[in-house]
């Protein structure tokens, strides 16, 4: 997908109902791994609280800032681990044309993450006595140690605890929607993809796991994933 029309979903959020995309042969009873995308599905998140204070800093507009960050490709470089954090920072700084602290770079940079609900926790909880879960998020080093950090803060135990295994754009080096990462995610936790359910605020991300044959649920803004569940069981679609 082009960078630009990724940035602009980055920053514009769908505001309908909830749509499912499944296989023909689909059967709820038949799932057996829950696959979470992270932000805008379990972690809520603002990404203009970010695109914001990066045009105040800049003094740029929004479209020419918007322009920039898609010429330069830096969110997707940093989210696919191809930008150290260090040289992130010093992207922004360029595009930005202002010499702002690491401190700051990465205070704005964490502003879009919101907090991760506790009935989202208790969810997965009751989630995990019925399926295996998976995390497999767009993102990055800076972000994620801010909110696992957060997380622990809230309520004592880490984030990751709550999942059989994450699977993280910067550490696999590619991102949603490219073929290649849901490849990886059935290949290094040997999952079919009938078993599976795929949960994602991104259309694009859902429609290319669909391709893979698995199932998914598309979470647009004013949804929340826990009402697609019950007592720890998927509901059927």
């Amino acid at each position: 997908m082009e960078l630009r029309v990724q940035i602009y979903n980055f920053v514009a959020k769908f505001k309908a109902s909830y749509k499912y995309f499944f296989m023909s042969n689909f059967s709820a009873s038949k799932i057996r791994n829950v696959i979470f995308d992270l932000g805008g599905v379990l972690l809520n998140i603002n990404p203009l609280l970010s695109l914001q204070e990066l045009e105040n800093i800049s003094g740029l507009g929004q479209e020419a800032l918007i322009q920039s960050l898609a010429d330069a490709r830096v969110f997707e470089k940093f989210d696919t681990g191809s930008l150290s954090p260090a040289q992130f920072r010093s992207e922004l700084c360029r595009i930005l044309n202002k010499p702002v602290s690491d401190k700051e770079i990465d205070r704005v940079w964490n502003l879009l993450l919101l907090d991760f609900p506790s009935h989202r926790v208790q969810m997965l909880r009751e989630l995990r006595k019925n399926y295996r879960l998976f995390l497999l998020s767009n993102t990055n080093i800076i972000h994620y140690q801010h909110y696992t950090k957060v997380f622990y803060e809230n309520y004592g135990f880490r984030m990751d605890s709550l999942f059989d295994r994450l699977f993280l754009s910067y550490e696999i080096g590619i991102h949603k929607p490219d073929a290649g990462i849901y490849q990886h995610v059935l290949e290094n936790a040997g999952l079919e993809p009938s078993e599976c359910i795929f949960i994602d605020d991104s259309l694009a991300n859902i429609e290319a796991a669909a391709i893979q044959g698995i199932t998914g649920i598309h979470i647009r803004d004013g949804h929340d994933v826990t009402l697609h569940f019950d007592e720890g069981i998927l509901r059927n679609l």
